[in-house]
């Protein structure tokens, strides 16, 4: 995000609110509360030098985010509420300052159950996916997706990685394929965490594909200094022990059958993300006609702008949206720009299914509770019409 963008909202969520609250609506108030209520505004302010110069800057976006959802937002809230009752709607003074209050409150509210209980609470998710060209011996075979972990989230609360890390072990999953957003600005974000991803592993191995945050395109890092951030980011991640593939695959044999994993580049239609190289065809290259093929793709929209009309692939896994599917008034938010956003997807013999992910960009998760999803590949033949393709399956883990 620009840094523009941190300013203006400080003004539109911080400096604006404060000076309405303190003069308006709150004008009778003791001096030590407005100063109380004017504290969030002086944290977010705090935090701009530190963003701009890109000192501190996971760190300080982590504690910005937080201020700004938990306070910011809240009074902005109240700040429209009373503003609407008291010049809009005539409402009289201490009801509308009450209304304004339980708007915002509700806001707060709501951000810190999303900081504190939904964030922190993984779940594992079952999906069974059947497959009429899966070879005989891949018949079960069971997938850990791992995604959007966005490691910066979490400072240095090396607790919820290991969690996170424990529960993928204990799902003994045959194969762990984990499709990008490793971490948010900074490759060091990943340093911290080096002991516990290490200890990541499945009998055919951890393949991992780089999400639009990977390329550290939203951080503090220009030209040369990012570049070597982001080979130190690749470097790391090999050095975990997983099979980083960039616009490549990889052949997995269970005795004389054998499957493809590819992974892209990460491609998006997104105008504000950067070229980042991503090439279905080099993907693909070296793939014999006809083996059954694993396509990992960060970004959903890719699926439906080129591989569905290009290819034949029949599973793609990718992530991104961070399961962002609430329902307002009918309406899905991450419709707007992202129609599969979570979950199972299917145009003819091919699916797509989008991970709900395991973190966020800020300092916690807005679309729902992070999640680990095992996904079992089974076979059906042309006349087993009584065998269901999809079932999904949600626990607690």
């Amino acid at each position: 995000m620009k840094f523009r963008l941190f300013v203006l909202y400080s003004l539109l969520c911080g400096v604006l609110p404060d000076v309405v609250i303190c003069c308006a609506a709150a004008a009778g108030v003791p001096l030590l509360l407005q100063l109380l209520i004017c504290l969030p505004t002086a944290i977010l302010l705090a935090c701009l030098p530190f963003i701009g110069t890109g000192r501190h800057y996971t760190d300080s976006v982590r504690l910005y985010s937080y201020m700004m959802f938990i306070f910011g937002v809240p009074k902005l809230v109240f700040t429209i509420f009373w503003a609407a009752g008291r010049f809009l709607l005539g409402v009289p003074e201490h009801p509308a300052l009450w209304i304004a209050l339980a708007a915002g409150a509700a806001v707060s509210l709501f951000f810190l159950a999303m900081v504190f209980y939904v964030s922190r609470r993984i779940k594992v998710v079952d999906v069974e996916l059947a497959f009429e060209g899966l070879p005989a011996a891949f018949d079960g075979l069971r997938i850990c997706q791992l995604s959007d972990i966005h490691l910066g989230s979490f400072g240095r609360r090396a607790p919820y990685v290991r969690r996170v890390m424990e529960k993928a072990l204990s799902q003994q999953a045959d194969l762990i394929l984990f499709t990008g957003d490793l971490v948010n600005f900074e490759a060091r974000e990943a340093d911290y965490y080096k002991k516990e991803l290490t200890r990541l592993h499945a009998p055919m191995g951890v393949i991992a594909i780089r999400g639009n945050h990977d390329y550290l395109m939203h951080g503090p890092l220009k030209g040369e200094a990012l570049q070597a951030d982001a080979d130190h980011l690749l470097d790391l991640e090999r050095s975990l022990g997983w099979t980083l593939l960039l616009n490549d695959s990889v052949i997995l044999r269970r005795g004389e059958d054998a499957i493809a994993v590819a992974g892209v580049e990460n491609v998006s239609t997104n105008p504000y993300f950067s070229h980042t190289g991503g090439d279905l065809k080099k993907a693909l290259e070296g793939i014999p006609e006809g083996l059954f093929t694993i396509l990992m793709s960060h970004d959903p929209t890719h699926w439906r702008r080129e591989i569905l009309p290009t290819t034949d692939i029949p599973l793609t896994l990718s992530g991104h949206t961070h399961g962002l599917k609430y329902k307002l008034i009918g309406f899905k938010p991450s419709h707007w720009r992202l129609p599969e956003s979570a979950g199972v997807y299917t145009e003819g013999a091919q699916r797509l299914h989008v991970s709900g992910g395991l973190g966020s960009a800020f300092a916690f998760r807005i679309g729902g509770f992070p999640k680990i999803e095992i996904i079992k590949l089974t076979r059906y033949g042309k006349l087993d019409n009584d065998r269901q393709p999809d079932v999904r399956i949600g626990n607690d883990g």
